[in-house]
């Protein structure tokens, strides 16, 4: 007697692909400005817009407190610039790196929760609370990098 094969119907699987989001994407300017670093400088000099920074904005939900703080400047200032300078410009951009890191391993609501609860790897500070110096953004990056490679300290 043959052996009956039997006939498996497995459902179809929909496979979910995390979108890969950038700096650029962020901050809604072109590619080709940040994608070199000879471009990001000349970029960086001629100064990222205002629409760049309400684009981070919209994306991070940080308010327009935290990002003068962030940036270095007033609330007022940042409110009314509609160019900002060589440091405004690079700093917005290490936090739109920050973000796009963070927003691809946490998802946008993780994320945010994160950068909001203190962390022990951290001395139980808050990661919010290190964005106003570019070595505390560095801190942040390094602490999502180890945690994607399972890293725990």
């Amino acid at each position: 007697m043959a052996k009956k094969l039997s006939k498996v119907n497995e459902p179809v699987v929909a496979i979910y692909q995390k979108a890969h989001l950038s700096p650029q994407d962020i901050l809604r300017v072109d590619s080709e400005w940040l994608v070199e670093p000879l471009s990001r400088v000349d970029t960086f000099r001629n100064g990222l817009d205002k629409n760049a920074l309400e684009s981070f904005k919209e994306l991070s939900g940080l308010d327009y407190n935290t990002l003068a703080d962030a940036l270095g400047v007033s609330t007022k200032t940042l409110q009314r610039k509609e160019t900002f300078d060589t440091g405004q410009s690079e700093k917005l951009y290490e936090l739109a790196e920050l973000y796009a890191i963070g927003v691809n391993y946490f998802g946008r609501d993780g994320f945010r929760k994160w950068m909001d609860r203190p962390l022990f790897s951290l001395g139980n500070r808050k990661p919010l609370g290190l964005i106003d110096v570019s070595e505390g953004i560095d801190l942040l990056k390094a602490e999502i990098m180890r945690l994607q490679h399972g890293i725990a300290i």
